[in-house]
């Protein structure tokens, strides 16, 4: 595969606060889905190396915001990890990031998790993901998007919308999003401009009634 699979936002900038609790010894955390392919569990100090090394690639970052560190280095792992552990729905204390990992082993591949929003758009979740290269091509991702997208609508009833964009020339992630039950709704023209090039930004919706359930 030539392309990640892979929607923009990320991970957006840390915030000081207090490293997770978590270490590296302690059990892992329970799966929120579990697939064939893989798993998605919250994210564990033991996930640095790997995350550090799947997220190190010129080809995984090309179509994320620039948040996302490219070179992606140990501290820009421990950092996303610290701050992953803080990021929770309003008013809830429910995680909104986690890894996706493989199934048996646990292993890092990659994250996947929403951005909420307030005021009058509180009921749309925006859903953000990556994985590695080593990982294209496997249908890994799709399963992860559509097993994680049941879970947010399971998990908060007062959702009523997921969305995503994908940068123009990302066709991975277009087909992932389809194969999930996203709907394309049309395209913000030169909405992202990254390193000089202008993309287009193509926009999907999922809407609760729409969701996969098998």
């Amino acid at each position: 595969m030539s392309q990640p699979e892979q929607t923009p936002p990320e991970q957006p900038p840390a915030p000081s606060h207090p490293p997770t609790a978590l270490k590296a010894d302690d059990p892992l955390p329970p799966p929120i889905v579990t697939t064939p392919k893989c798993i998605i569990r919250a994210h564990h100090p033991s996930d640095i190396t790997r995350m550090q090394r799947a997220a190190d690639n010129p080809a995984v970052a090309k179509y994320m915001s620039y948040r996302f560190a490219s070179p992606y280095t140990l501290e820009d792992a421990r950092r996303w990890l610290d701050l992953a552990a803080t990021l929770k729905a309003p008013g809830t204390d429910i995680l909104t990031c986690y890894a996706i990992c493989e199934p048996g082993t646990s292993a890092y591949l990659g994250g996947i998790g929403v951005q909420t929003r307030t005021d009058v758009e509180a009921g749309t979740f925006e859903l953000g993901y990556w994985i590695g290269q080593d990982s294209w091509g496997k249908g890994i991702m799709t399963e992860a998007a559509r097993g994680f997208t049941r879970w947010v609508f399971d998990t908060f009833p007062s959702v009523v919308r997921l969305e995503a964009g994908v940068f123009s020339g990302n066709e991975a992630s277009v087909r992932v999003l389809k194969k999930a039950g996203f709907v394309y709704e049309g395209t913000r023209r030169k909405a992202a401009v990254k390193h000089g090039v202008a993309y287009d930004v193509m926009v999907f919706g999922l809407l609760r009634e729409e969701c996969i359930r098998n």
